[in-house]
């Protein structure tokens, strides 16, 4: 009895008779290799195609402007699923600093925050915290890891909610003893509404005060206990550019 082998025929499909013969005589393996080629063909073939659209030829430059003005403040979903559309962009945005710092969001998983973190390099830190409007359970403990690691590079800081969150964040153990961009430093305890009330004062330790931060030249404290030697010592002494000063509601 004479093998009989049946070459499916579609109009849909233009591939010649040579190659369907290959296809038809092949074992398991031999299909198994020419579908991994035949993958690889179409994704290099999408990806050639994908290179004549007006989008693909764009500057560099010009393509983070875009993403710079579409990207929402505080959006990291936002930026990675730009990332994902196609290996340039991913390439693209993975290497603009620029970019993670607009979308850093300090309500993020820790795990996501950590990456993020690491994706703005060394571009300066500027954070406005409301703990009273934070619902989440990540931004102190994001907060307080910024504090420890990357106080250095802090340019702006305002913290602001009730004396436990603050004394929190504040007595972190921060691995540096200078702040050389830090510009603007706000620490606004809501929990002490009164002079009187040290009891809902924030106490800020004198390790925090004594980082020194030659560039500072905003500093508030209200509802804060602390040491006022070193404010007098540390550091008036060592802030020159400093033209703006309110302490309001402390304890000595």
């Amino acid at each position: 009895m004479e093998n009989f082998c049946y070459i499916p025929v579609s109009l849909q499909v233009t591939l010649s008779e040579e190659f369907l013969w290959t296809v038809v005589v092949a074992d398991a393996e031999e299909i198994n290799q020419m579908l991994q080629t035949l993958c690889s063909a179409i994704v290099y073939a999408s990806q050639w195609r994908n290179s004549f659209a007006p989008a693909a030829r764009l500057p560099g430059d010009v393509l983070l402007l875009i993403f710079e003005h579409a990207l929402p403040d505080r959006d990291t979903c936002t930026l990675r699923t730009l990332s994902q559309v196609c290996h340039r962009w991913r390439s693209s945005i993975l290497q603009a600093p620029l970019l993670w710092h607009k979308a850093f969001n300090l309500v993020d998983r820790t795990m996501w925050f950590s990456e993020v973190l690491g994706r703005t390099q060394t571009v300066p830190l500027e954070f406005f915290f409301d703990a009273t409007e934070d619902y989440s359970s990540y931004a102190i403990p994001n907060l307080t890891t910024i504090m420890i690691n990357h106080f250095w590079r802090c340019a702006s800081l305002h913290i602001e909610g009730y004396r436990d969150d603050i004394e929190e964040i504040v007595n972190s153990c921060i691995m540096t003893d200078e702040a050389p961009l830090l510009r603007r430093l706000s620490i606004h305890n809501t929990s002490c509404s009164l002079p009187s009330a040290h009891d809902g004062e924030a106490e800020i330790p004198d390790t925090f005060l004594s980082v020194l931060a030659l560039q500072l030249t905003s500093l508030h404290l209200e509802g804060c206990a602390f040491n006022w030697d070193i404010i007098c010592t540390r550091l008036a002494p060592h802030m020159p550019l400093l033209s703006s000063l309110h302490i309001h509601n402390f304890h000595i």
